[in-house]
């Protein structure tokens, strides 16, 4: 299971016949486990010293189970580990908004804290022909951490005539992504030359979106109707003194993108309801090249 990412927004509303409430969000989305060879080399490492292109390393670089991507730094230059239109089936780029990807996540390996300077996402908008970067990453310790960065409520920053400009990532430039990654920066070449870097569970996390929700009685029944979006479960709980909580049989793990309908007997006595919204996770299919790992996928 992929790392979970933080809880970015809790949203309360109370009606007079239900309480909507989200719970707590998890990890979900489009992630690369990195498990199968063949979508591993999809992916690419790029050194800015000396320009050139590496197909990332693949088997663990810290735990000796899970598979992940890696690469050494080669006499201290800038690694980009990315993915484009090949890269994972195409997963991680194109329209990013019309696809309601609201963060990037993945788990970072680094082998000596001290030789890394910081990390930082990035992605590459065809809209304006732009590079985007994120604010730095600074591991705190060698070794797996991980890390998240949301597309629409933090600042991202653009390079242009020797200053970087803070932006917020409108709809247009994530229409069309053609790049998306991961650059590490070390600290100098003394220091960092050899030292190992790597990613695994890259993650594409859905908007979470408090749904529209309308309610009414349909015959003996009570109906409660709200919008569904990708990448996102949904879940009905019930409760008659707003304390204890129970799921509602047959109203859980809910997913799809249509509007959903559920109807509930009328009953005597007082009855809330509230809706939990998690993310909902999906694997990156085998890309047909390659075995997967002896190791179960995260």
């Amino acid at each position: 299971m992929a790392s979970p990412r933080p809880d970015l927004a809790r949203i309360t509303v109370s009606f007079t016949f239900f309480l909507l409430m989200p719970a707590q969000a998890q990890e979900a989305g489009a992630f690369e486990p990195f498990t199968h060879l063949a979508n591993a080399e999809s992916w690419t490492v790029f050194d800015r010293l000396d320009d050139t292109f590496f197909i990332p390393e693949w088997d663990s670089a810290g735990d000796g189970q899970n598979p992940d991507i890696h690469f050494s730094f080669l006499d201290g230059g800038i690694l980009d580990f990315f993915a484009d239109s090949v890269s994972s089936g195409g997963a991680f780029v194109g329209d990013l908004h019309a696809g309601g990807v609201d963060a990037i996540g993945c788990d970072i390996f680094v082998e000596d804290s001290e030789s890394l300077e910081y990390a930082e996402f990035y992605l590459y908008s065809e809209t304006d022909n732009r590079f985007y970067v994120s604010e730095i990453i600074v591991p705190e310790s060698d070794g797996w951490s991980f890390t998240t960065v949301s597309l629409t409520m933090q600042e991202w920053f653009f390079f242009e005539n020797g200053a970087f400009t803070a932006v917020e990532l409108t709809p247009e430039i994530l229409s069309n992504v053609s790049e998306t990654g991961i650059s590490f920066y070390p600290t100098d070449a003394a220091n960092s030359d050899g030292g190992t870097v790597a990613i695994d569970n890259f993650t594409f996390y859905g908007a979470l979106v408090l749904p529209s929700v309308r309610t009414g009685i349909a015959g003996q029944n009570f109906q409660m109707r709200f919008d569904r979006n990708p990448g996102i479960a949904y879940s009905v709980q019930s409760s008659t003194d707003l304390v204890d909580w129970s799921a509602v049989p047959g109203e859980e793990e809910i997913t799809g993108n249509t509007p959903y309908t559920m109807n509930r007997a009328l009953a005597s006595g007082r009855e809330f309801f509230r809706i939990g919204i998690d993310d909902f996770l999906t694997p990156v299919p085998d890309m047909g090249a390659g075995q997967p790992a002896d190791a179960p996928s995260p």
